[in-house]
């Protein structure tokens, strides 16, 4: 290894060796979304079928649709995470020397957390409230509501755990240019 901390690589599509891999919580929540996003265009291309072929609609369509849309929505946050999906503010880190680009992104990533664990306690708390109603959606198929919701707490816990995992790769890249070392 050589000694310049220039070269730990912080815009790669890995991010660097410091970054955690995607873990099996994250990965099983983005094959269910991708498998949901399957399902949706095989459900939207029946529908098409059915409404041009026999003038009439799968009156439940939109509203599965748009349980899917919800689960794909949080199910994907962690793995988005820890595939380094989201966008970063390049033109603030290329002017920050290595050891300011990696305490910005510990900070950022703390803040991040923050929110997180806060939206995940809510979620939990709004799961809990329509489980403990028997809140059913108001539609000819009458979904339990705490069905489609429960991805947005799993979701959003699946976030944290990446959070946390990101956290700590951020503190290994901060020790790592501290200690002179190069990605």
């Amino acid at each position: 290894m050589s000694g310049d901390t220039g070269s730990i690589d912080f815009d790669g599509a890995d991010a660097d060796r410091f970054s955690p891999s995607e873990g099996w919580a994250a990965a099983a929540c983005r094959i269910v979304s991708e498998w949901l996003v399957v399902g949706l265009v095989v459900m939207m291309g029946a529908e098409m079928v059915v409404r041009s072929a026999f003038g009439w609609s799968i009156q439940f369509s939109n509203e599965l649709g748009g349980y899917a849309l919800v689960a794909i929505t949080f199910l994907a946050l962690g793995s988005g995470q820890l595939l380094h999906a989201y966008h970063r503010v390049h033109f603030i880190e290329n002017k920050l020397s290595p050891t300011g680009r990696a305490w910005l992104r510990l900070a950022f990533d703390a803040a991040a957390l923050c929110v997180a664990a806060v939206l995940c306690a809510e979620m939990v708390r709004f799961e809990w409230i329509t489980w403990k109603q028997g809140d059913v959606a108001a539609t000819s198929l009458m979904t339990p509501l705490w069905v489609p919701r429960l991805t947005m707490p799993i979701g959003t816990a699946v976030l944290c755990w990446a959070l946390l995992r990101t956290l700590a790769a951020d503190w290994r890249r901060i020790r790592a240019v501290r200690d002179g070392e190069a990605a």
